[in-house]
This record gives structure tokens, sequence and C-alpha cells, in this order.
């Protein structure tokens, strides 16, 4: 079955499918007992792969119940390997906290009563779990329906001392003709000495793959997360859309992934198959729920968790899984496969045409084989040309479109700290052209230079220099920051945290 790791990552997937998943069934709480002794000599092995999944604390919630009721001959080894990774658990729960208490902070803000603010992803699949301990998020995901509510609460955690993550730059996407106003995500990171908080903000509505996004009000599927808080949450059936969305983006199914449709499955029986079904189907996302729905009837034995998998199989369309999609596999190649794959089966379904589906098939591939750092340089030749085959838009006109994402690269980005701003630029235009930044549509986001390279986008006094593959010359960096330093815009640079 394609849920399957194959050749090295075989111990990988061994680890993820039998000590980082739910236990549930009994026969699943022994046979990981049993097995504990295949440990003892991996270790470092084990940790690497537990971190690169983010899945420790799933483990030592997994151990902690051999230790105090599995089998009575494997007590002592599971509270052994339990041991293993104590410190950095403890860690991780310190940086949830954290995380919590933000989110609280940030929900209890006037600015964003009636903002329509809602938690996803993680801190909304925490609340699916019969103990939300075992749930690992990094960031806080929140989503706004529109960007005006983004604008206030960046506002908002600027003034809190949030700068822009110089990690994952903030886009801007799309589809004015389609009446899709403007969607996209920012990344904010807040750091107090070695510990860090980060808000992730998605609006207007969640991407799906390069060029398409979630085609209904997100709002439909809120409901509430408790009496009194600032916010609402997403449910199953929305929180099953944006998984399967997510899961394109990332190329491949999570062991988070496995762990929260399993907690759905023992808790909550309203997941709407029927409109689950008509969204699967409306945006492409077949592969990945069959594959998930195949990999949990092959693991589980509980009837609740078979009879979910059955009925997210039915709403996927049944048939064979793909040879391209696999569990736990970050293989960037084939994360550029599947979504090539995506844009090629979703341009079809929108009777774009064979034509046009292969060339929007050709410019995801080329986007997602780009480099994933900003580098300070002229580009290559090759890099010209694999730049003139991507998706680009013209941002100095707000014309923006779906499948072109622009990275926009905030002048006090780390990459850039050795350049110097281009003070021969006059305020007024003159000597070298300093851009004048013209308001857009969307309130509070300024624009000007020119296309394709040299396009700025400023955000409140935040400036960003936008780049298609990541790759910046000195000269355009230092025009940037000169502009930027008479916006008074220039952030303090971060600490880079520690991967969590």
């Amino acid at each position: 079955m394609s849920g399957r790791v194959r050749g090295g990552d075989r111990f990988a997937s061994s680890v993820l499918d039998t000590w980082a998943t739910m236990f549930v069934d009994p026969e699943r709480a022994e046979h990981a007992a049993a097995a504990l002794h295949r440990l003892e000599g991996r270790r470092r092995a084990l940790g690497d792969i537990l971190r690169v999944h983010k899945a420790i604390p799933q483990f030592q919630y997994g151990l902690d119940q051999l230790a105090i009721s599995g089998p009575q001959a494997h007590r002592a080894r599971a509270a052994a390997a339990k041991s293993w990774h104590a410190a950095e658990a403890g860690r991780l729960d310190d940086h949830l906290r954290l995380l919590r208490s933000e989110l609280a902070w940030l929900a209890g803000q006037p600015e964003v009563a009636g903002a329509g603010l809602a938690v996803i992803k993680g801190f909304n699949n925490a609340r699916f779990y019969v103990d939300p301990s075992p749930r690992w998020s990094r960031d806080i995901d929140v989503y706004v329906p529109d960007w005006a509510a983004c604008l206030a609460v960046v506002r908002l955690l600027r003034e809190r001392g949030y700068v822009f993550d110089e990690e994952e730059c903030p886009w801007f996407k799309a589809e004015f003709e389609h009446g899709r106003t403007e969607y996209g995500q920012l990344f904010l990171v807040r750091v107090d000495g070695a510990r860090f908080s980060r808000v992730d903000i998605h609006f207007g509505t969640y991407s799906v793959g390069a060029g398409d996004y979630l085609d209904f009000p997100l709002t439909d599927f809120y409901e509430p997360v408790a009496p009194d808080l600032g916010y609402q949450g997403v449910n199953p059936t929305g929180t099953l859309l944006v998984m399967f969305a997510h899961a394109l983006s990332d190329g491949y199914v999570s062991v988070k992934d496995a762990n929260d449709t399993v907690s759905l499955a023992l808790t909550r029986d309203d997941v709407d198959f029927g409109r689950l079904a008509r969204e699967i189907r409306r945006h492409s996302l077949e592969p990945q729920a069959l594959l998930l729905a195949d990999h949990l009837t092959r693991l589980y034995r509980d009837p609740r968790v078979g009879g979910f998998a059955r009925s997210l199989r039915r709403a996927a369309g049944g048939g064979r899984t793909s040879p391209l999609w696999r569990m736990h596999d970050r293989n960037w190649h084939r994360r550029a496969a599947v979504n090539a794959v995506h844009a090629y089966r979703s341009a079809l379904r929108r009777r774009r045409g064979p034509l046009v589906a292969a060339r929007r098939a050709g410019q995801c591939a080329v986007f997602y084989n780009r480099r994933l750092s900003v580098t300070l340089s002229d580009r290559t030749l090759p890099q010209q040309l694999l730049v003139r085959l991507m998706a680009r838009t013209d941002l100095t006109r707000w014309r923006l479109r779906s499948d072109a994402c622009p990275t926009m690269i905030h002048t006090g980005h780390p990459a850039l700290t050795g350049v110097t701003p281009d003070t021969s630029a006059a305020p007024d235009g003159s000597a070298t052209g300093l851009p004048r930044l013209r308001p857009t549509p969307a309130t509070g986001v300024r624009v000007g230079g020119t296309f394709p390279d040299r396009q700025l986008v400023a955000i409140g006094d935040d400036v960003f220099l936008c780049s298609w593959d990541q790759v910046v010359s000195s000269r355009d960096a230092a025009l940037a920051k000169h502009l930027a330093s008479l916006q008074g815009a220039t952030a303090p640079r971060k600490e880079k945290p520690a991967d969590d």
C-alpha cells in the first residue's frame, strides 16, 4: 500500500506508525510495548525522526501510557525510553504555554472583536483530542476573512514587538475577475530571551497548491471554541478540508494528520461527508484523502476509526491511491511533482484546456523547485531562465493572480544585513529614481517600483522587496533599504529561534 515508506525510510515509517500515532486499539499498545527493544540502539536516529515530524509530544504521551498501564513486562522499558526526550518535551510544553497566552492576549484586544478571528490547523485540531497535550504546534495559525481584519492583527502584533519572520516571507494573491479578493499569509515572530512565539495569519481564504484556493467562505465552518473567547474554531468538516489543502502544500500526509483524524473519529460524529465529498472533488483533493483513509484502515481495528476511514474513502471517490503520494515523506522533489499534477488536474477541472493545464503544471514544478532561502546576488544564467518560466504578475498595478506567488522580502531580513541604503536616490524620485509608493485597493498597502524585478510593497511602514525566486540583487536591496529608511520601517533583527 502506498502509505508504506520504503528503503532507508523504513525505520522512520516504523517509528511513526508504531509509537507516534495514537494507540486506541489494545493490540497496537501491546505491539508498541513489545517492540521497544528495537529503539535502544537507535536513540539518535529516533530523536531525529521525532523532531523532523514534530512527534515528540505524541511519542512521550504514548510511552507514558505504556509505562503506567501497558503490559507489566515492558513498563520499565517504556519509562526508560520516555526519559530520553523528557527535557526536550518540557521545553515544548513551555512553548505551547507561551503560545496559548499569546493567543489569549490577541483574542482579548478590542480591535479583534468582530474581526472574525478563528484558529485553524494545530490549535484548532487540538480541541478534538481527549487529552490535547500530545498535539504539538510550533506556531499559532489564525484565520480572518479579509485583508482589513488581517491588517488590524498585524498592527497589534507589531506594537507588541513582533517582527516579520525571516524564515517565511509574506505573500498576496487574488483572482479579481472571479470575485476572489486579496488572500494570502503573513508570518510574525516575537522573541523573549530564549523563548519565541510565532503567529501565522491566513486571510481571505486558504491556499490550495500553486494556483488554487478553498473556493467557499471558511466562515461556513466556524463553531464556538468555548464560552467568552474572542475567537472561533473550525468544525470537523472544515478541519479536514484545511488538512487536505495543507497536505498538498507540504507534498505528503503527516503523522499529525493521522492523529488529528483519529481524534475526530473518536470524539465527533458531525462530519458532513456529503459536503466534504463535493469540496474534495471540486478542489481536486482526492489523492491525499484516499491515502489517509487507507493508512488508517491499515493501522486501526477500532470500529469508530474504521468506519470514519470508510466514509472518508467514499467521500474521496474510492479507487486506487496515487503512486506519487506518501505518508511521512518530506521529499521536496515529490512535493513539486504532486503539486504539478494537482495544478494540471485542477486546470482541466476548471475547463482551462490541456495546453493551459500543461503550462500551469510546468510553472508549478519550477516554482516548487526554487531555492527556499533568500540569497543576495545577481542571478546566474540558469536562474534567469528559471525565473522567466515562473508565473509572475505586476504588483505595481496590483494585478494579483492565484497562480503567481511573490516572495515579499522585508528590508530588515538578515540576508540583507550587509547592504547599505542607496542614499543617492532622492525622496522626490529624482537621481537614481527612488520609486514612489502608491496606494492599492488593499487598505494600508502601497506599491512602487517596476515589474518584474524592482517591485516594492509597503504594509504600513514595513517595506518589502518582491522576488519570485528569493534571489535579490545588492542594487535593488540598497534601493529598497533607502526607501525603508525614509518610512522609518527597518525593523530590528530578531534572534534566530531554535527549531522546535
